[in-house]
């Protein structure tokens, strides 16, 4: 794997302040903005066409737009607020002529991703645009390069911490092994994908985990527990949703990951209304 220098600027020494990576190879400079610290934004200099994304502190909620003022846009948007955003993370580009042909299919691309993701996770983010929903993304001219670009945006996004795209949503890729499956137990409601040929499962992003319910197994509660100290699960509206795709080799892991106590893996995890046990006869 080709080995990639990026590159960390601090701005003002503050850690939770403005911050801008940079890739030599990348076609952007990526800037995480929180809104208290916009007016120390305005001495940024260089180019200003780009992609940005707005986010509200409890990140319930996001807006994704397209900008050829730089910060001036997010000034904009602090006068005339869309919503209560708290953070912008904006993508500039190095070379303003090459990306301005493109920039309207990138925005499009990513809002009806978004649209997407949001619609098929209903208790992670809640998408805040109103035009271009109803966009074939497929259709558009510059669909290849709008798709590579986003793609690289939402991997910066998730270096930020700000994982949009949990289910790959936006991948036409589907391993035919791979069995859409839940877990129900408690009034959860957690999906999973199950792997016909290995028996292993992979947790989906946007599943609801039973935090109140200790796992019994003490390496799945201390996993289950990291991941809520680092932002992995995180409560909303008084329950816990999984922020990223979690795999499992077995399981019963994967059902005590979500449900807590001891599982039965083969009895608690579903496939059309019918345990994986009756359905396989695992």
């Amino acid at each position: 794997m080709e080995k990639k220098e990026r590159f960390l600027q601090i701005r003002v020494d503050n850690p939770n302040g403005i911050r801008i990576v940079s890739e030599a190879r990348a076609p952007f400079k990526a800037y995480i903005i929180p809104r208290n610290c916009l007016s120390e934004a305005s001495g940024l200099k260089g180019n200003k066409l780009g992609i940005y994304f707005l986010f509200d502190e409890k990140r319930t909620k996001v807006y994704v737009g397209q900008t050829g003022n730089g910060i001036g846009r997010l000034q904009t948007h602090d006068r005339q607020e869309i919503f209560r955003w708290s953070v912008a993370i904006m993508f500039i580009f190095t070379e303003r002529d090459s990306w301005l042909p493109i920039i309207n299919d990138l925005e499009t691309y990513a809002i009806v991703c978004l649209k997407r993701i949001c619609e098929q996770n209903t208790d992670y983010y809640k998408l805040q645009n109103k035009q271009k929903l109803n966009e074939d993304e497929k259709k558009l001219t510059r669909f290849s390069q709008a798709k590579d670009t986003f793609e690289e945006m939402v991997f910066w996004l998730a270096v930020f911490d700000y994982n949009i795209e949990p289910s790959n949503t936006c991948s036409d890729k589907v391993d035919s092994s791979f069995i859409p499956v839940e877990a129900t137990r408690g009034g959860i409601k957690a999906n999973g994908l199950f792997n016909t040929n290995d028996g292993s499962v992979i947790v989906k992003a946007g599943s609801e985990v039973r935090l109140d319910n200790p796992a019994n197994g003490r390496s799945i509660e201390k996993l289950r527990q990291e991941y809520k100290d680092k932002g992995k699960i995180k409560k909303v509206k008084g329950k816990y949703f999984l922020q990223e795709d979690v795999p499992f080799e077995k399981l019963s892991p994967a059902a005590e990951f979500v449900i807590g106590g001891s599982c039965n893996g083969k009895t608690e995890w579903k496939s059309d209304g019918k345990t994986l046990k009756e359905r396989f006869e695992l």
